[in-house]
């Protein structure tokens, strides 16, 4: 299979994507169209990219839904729909990453690996952004390009937020001026959108 994706590791993607979906929409079906295309460009890529850079250094890693994070999600996106607090939950699953003949602690893997989550985010984000802002485009294909370079900045930011156990954490404990370079590109980038 494609990316060698196991079938429960394409279930827990599925699962999770389509809480996200839901909350990135605000539960609104007209919106779905749209946020799927970003949650997916947003979601699954960033995932994926982690998963698959740690695997180029050797370890074992694939993505693992959490079941508390998207009970968590889908219980305050009904808590934002309802009261318009305003604040997205997103930790619906991780990729797990284990090292079965080296040792796992090794900084400038680990921050490697969680940076390429973000920077796939900005890659595709600046990618919408720009077909965003040089094209004429119909509603419906605005509407996709916004959400998608929308969300994936925010992704990007929030995923480097220097707090455990986010990517920023890592990246951070890693190398200082990677991080403060990606999390200053990701906060710049989203207010252009």
């Amino acid at each position: 299979m494609a990316l060698g994706l196991r079938g429960e590791e394409i279930e827990d993607l599925i699962i999770s994507f389509i809480v996200l979906t839901f909350v990135f929409s605000n539960f609104e079906l007209k919106l779905i169209p749209y946020t799927a295309l970003a949650v997916f460009t947003a979601f699954i890529f960033h995932e994926l990219a982690h998963r698959q850079v740690a695997r180029r250094y050797g370890y074992v890693a694939f993505y693992k839904r959490w079941d508390a994070g998207i009970i968590l999600a889908l219980l305050l996106g009904i808590l934002n729909k309802v009261s318009r607090i305003g604040f997205i939950f997103a930790a619906v699953g991780a990729v797990y990453i284990y090292a079965p003949y080296q040792p796992w602690e090794d900084k400038e893997a680990n921050g490697k690996i969680s940076l390429a989550g973000p920077v796939t985010n900005i890659a595709v984000g600046i990618i919408a952004l720009l077909l965003l802002k040089s094209l004429s485009l119909p509603s419906t294909l605005w509407g996709a390009l916004y959400y998608t370079a929308l969300i994936n900045f925010w992704l990007a930011f929030f995923n480097l937020l220097p707090i455990p156990p986010l990517d920023g954490y890592k990246v951070l404990r890693w190398n200082t001026g990677y991080w403060a370079i990606s999390i200053g590109v990701a906060f710049l980038l989203q207010s252009l959108v």
